[in-house]
C-alpha cells in the first residue's frame, strides 16, 4: 500500500492569484504540520503541474496542485484479533457499527479488548500503517455508528464539523413513561457528582447542555424516541432524560431496572457528516442491535428507514440541506 494519501485539486478562476498554502489550508484544511511533513519528509510531496513548490508560489486556473502526505507511523495500540462490523470505508476513515459492551479505546483493565485494538489488528493485515483515531466517542454500554479518521488530518476535519449544516447524530434510545408531550427540548447544565467519578448530575455550575427529543411510538409503559444533541457532555442524554422523568430503559445509574435488559437502551443509528477532503455528504446507519429491537417488536420493522422517522418538515431535529 502507498504510504501516503495524494490529495489533488486543479485550481480555477476563482483560485487565481491564490497561493499554494491558502489552496491546502482553506480547501483541504491542512495544518502548518501538515504541510512541513509534506516538504520535508516527502520526496515531490508538494507540487503543480508536477513540479516541485514553495507554499507561497501563486496559482494560475487550470493548475493541477498536488500534496503528499504521510501516514503517521501507527500508534502503539497493541493489535488483537476481534470482531469489527465495518459500515463503510474509504482511503481516510472508517465507520463501525459497534457493539454494546465493547470499549473504544485501551484504558484500565481494557488493554486489548477494544475496538481501537481489533481495528489496529484489522489494519496491520491489510498491511495499512494508519494510525486509530476515533472522531467522536460512544459510552461502553452504547451501541451504534463509530467513525474513526486513518489520519490525524482526518480526525482533525471530523471533529471540527459539529457546527456545521447538516453534519449530525441521530440516536435512538427507550425511555420510561408515558410521554405527554411528542417532542421537546431539554436544556439543563451538567456537572460530575461530587461523590461520584461516573455519574453526572443537572446542576446550576454545570456545563451547557441542550437535548432535542422526538417520541416516535409509545409502548406499555416506555416509548421508543429519537434524540439529538448540540453539545457532547458526558452521560448527556441519559442525564436530560432521567432529569425529565423519563429516564432511559435499563440504566443502571439514572434509571431503574427492567426484567431482561442489562443496559441503557442507547443506540447511535445514523451520523452525517462531509468526507474530509472530497467535501462529499455522507451518511451512514446502523441497525438496531437485537436487545433493543425486540423492545420494539414488529413496530421495529416499520421504521428501519430514517426518513420515515423524520418526516415533519417543521421538526426541530431534521436533516439540513447544505
Amino acid at each position: 500500500m502507498e504510504d501516503a494519501r495524494i490529495l489533488t485539486y486543479t485550481a480555477d478562476e476563482n483560485d487565481r492569484g491564490r497561493t499554494v498554502r491558502d489552496v491546502l489550508k482553506g480547501h483541504f484544511h491542512l495544518v502548518a504540520h501538515d504541510l512541513a511533513r509534506a516538504k520535508y519528509r516527502t520526496d515531490k510531496g508538494i507540487t503543480v503541474n508536477y513540479e516541485t513548490v514553495l507554499v507561497n508560489r501563486f496559482l494560475m486556473p487550470g493548475d493541477v496542485l498536488r500534496v503528499r502526505l504521510l501516514y503517521e507511523d501507527p500508534q502503539k495500540t497493541v493489535p488483537a484479533k476481534g470482531p469489527l462490523d465495518i459500515l463503510y470505508e474509504d482511503e481516510d476513515l472508517i465507520a463501525l457499527n459497534k457493539p454494546a459492551g465493547v470499549v473504544v479505546h485501551p484504558s484500565h483493565g481494557h488493554f486489548a479488548d477494544t475496538l481501537a485494538n481489533f481495528l489496529a489488528e484489522y489494519f496491520r493485515e491489510k498491511g495499512e500503517p494508519h494510525e486509530v483515531r476515533s472522531a467522536g466517542r460512544l459510552d461502553k454500554d452504547t451501541s451504534g455508528v463509530l467513525l474513526f479518521a486513518k489520519s490525524r488530518t482526518a480526525a482533525a476535519v471530523l471533529n471540527g464539523q459539529t457546527s456545521l449544516p447538516g453534519v449530525e447524530k441521530e440516536y435512538l434510545a427507550l425511555a420510561e413513561g408515558i410521554f405527554e408531550n411528542n417532542s421537546a427540548t431539554v436544556e439543563a447544565p451538567i456537572s460530575r457528582e461530587y461523590e461520584e467519578k461516573i455519574r453526572r448530575v443537572v446542576r446550576e455550575d454545570g456545563a451547557p447542555a441542550r437535548t432535542h427529543f422526538q417520541m416516535i411510538r409509545q409502548f406499555d409503559g416506555y416509548a421508543l424516541i429519537s434524540v439529538k444533541i448540540e453539545t457532547g457532555r458526558t452521560h448527556q442524554i441519559r442525564v436530560h432524560m432521567s432529569h425529565i422523568g423519563h429516564p432511559l430503559v435499563g440504566d443502571p445509574i439514572y434509571g431503574h431496572g427492567r426484567e431482561g435488559v442489562t443496559r441503557a437502551l442507547l443506540h447511535a443509528y445514523r451520523a452525517s457528516f462531509i468526507q474530509p477532503f472530497t467535501h462529499r455528504d455522507m451518511e451512514v446507519t446502523a441497525p438496531l442491535p437485537e436487545d433493543f429491537a425486540e423492545k420494539c417488536g414488529d413496530f421495529y420493522f416499520g421504521f428501519r428507514n430514517h426518513s420515515h422517522i423524520f418526516s415533519n418538515e417543521e421538526a426541530l431535529w431534521k436533516t439540513k440541506k447544505r
